[in-house]
């Protein structure tokens, strides 16, 4: 209702270190009984006003960066984001609902809206999506919400919905892509007896994905999900993967899958093979970090994260240049807790660090930054 009488855009950087950069962006305002206006807008400043959008009709949700022609983190306002939550469904363009759906989640990640509305959101319009990339980038912010952002409680209260979601689309999505993502999916947010039972039946052959084979690593990352969540068949279906693949690859998928075992025992001893056995193939070591910080196991976990940190001056000196980032996404990116966040900072206050191991850390801590804001906010 009413006309516009002013509007203006203005922008900040995310370091809140003042910058400001020349932007040139597309606004579109949506309107509920006809087409949507898409005006240009061109900040220099730190505000600039859209004068073209004066006296226009005032829209039902502002989006300020339509068709991604600018670079930069564009966030719905709230009453915004309340009519694209309830419209998107019904939103025909996928390059526009993508843009949407990834402010959507920008807001998730600045705390503004709680994991828990986009997943459920999410969980209702999945089972609709037939572009495969949104629908495996949305599936992905559905599993990091799950396994980061929401309590134990909350996300027991959700797995049981996506569960079967994605074992009812793996088998009947009618794009064979799409068969394959949820397949995926359904190892990725695999908690329950019903789903372990599901990914036990796909490994043994009694059950199967239509038109879709297995590749190895598919498999051994099954048998990883079973070994993290501590499947009480875990260590015979490990044991019948080692005997169907003994190849090269299959001794390292092993060795990869065997660091997800949810004992301080294994870590001890992985953690003392990541550092004292030059003779471990650096490949093997960097693709077992992410099943050493298992999500479920960062009580286990925590106890390294210092002796991670500690051991960067000889990860820099030992390894190539790109290991050291996997080191840190494992070891800071498999925490969600204060506590652990604490250990990085005063780490970083203390510990006489070379200038890039320094950013490194700066780096990659953000998402816990990032993960221990949303659930404090949204406990």
């Amino acid at each position: 209702q009413g006309h516009i009488h002013e509007f203006v855009l203005s922008q900040r950087d995310v370091l809140g270190e003042g910058g400001i950069w020349p932007i040139a962006t597309q606004v579109l305002l949506s309107y509920p009984n006809g087409p949507p206006l898409a005006m240009r807008a061109q900040l220099e400043t730190e505000k600039a006003e859209v004068t073209e959008a004066l006296g226009k009709p005032c829209p039902q949700y502002v989006f300020a960066n339509d068709h991604d022609y600018a670079y930069g983190r564009f966030l719905l306002d709230s009453r915004s984001r309340a009519v694209v939550t309830e419209k998107l469904a019904g939103i025909a363009d996928v390059f526009q609902r993508t843009l949407l759906w990834g402010s959507l989640w920008d807001s998730v990640r600045e705390a503004e809206l709680a994991p828990r509305e986009f997943l459920d959101l999410a969980l209702r319009l999945l089972p609709s999506e037939q572009d495969e990339a949104l629908a495996q980038n949305l599936i992905g912010h559905v599993i990091t919400g799950l396994h980061r952002y929401v309590s134990a409680d909350t996300r027991a209260a959700i797995v049981p919905k996506a569960e079967p979601l994605a074992a009812d689309r793996m088998m009947h999505a009618p794009e064979q892509d799409l068969r394959i993502v949820w397949f995926r999916a359904l190892r990725g947010v695999a908690e329950t007896d019903t789903a372990r039972a599901r990914i036990k039946e796909l490994l043994s052959g009694k059950a199967s994905v239509p038109g879709v084979e297995l590749r190895p690593l598919d498999r051994w990352s099954m048998v990883t999900t079973l070994i993290a969540l501590n499947d009480q068949e875990a260590d015979s279906v490990y044991a019948a993967e080692q005997k169907r693949d003994s190849t090269g690859d299959g001794q390292k998928y092993a060795y990869v899958a065997a660091a997800a075992r949810p004992t301080a025992a294994s870590k001890k001893q992985y953690f003392d093979d990541y550092m004292s056995n030059a003779a471990r193939p650096e490949d093997w070591v960097e693709q077992s970090l992410g099943a050493f910080n298992y999500w479920n196991q960062s009580d286990l976990t925590l106890p390294y994260l210092k002796l991670a940190l500690d051991a960067l001056p000889q990860v820099k000196r030992q390894r190539k240049i790109f290991f050291g980032l996997a080191w840190l996404n494992a070891f800071i990116g498999g925490q969600q807790s204060s506590a652990a966040l604490a250990q990085v900072q005063e780490f970083l206050r203390t510990a006489p660090l070379d200038k890039d191991l320094r950013l490194k850390i700066l780096e990659v801590s953000d998402e816990l930054e990032r993960t221990v804001k949303i659930r404090q906010k949204y406990p």
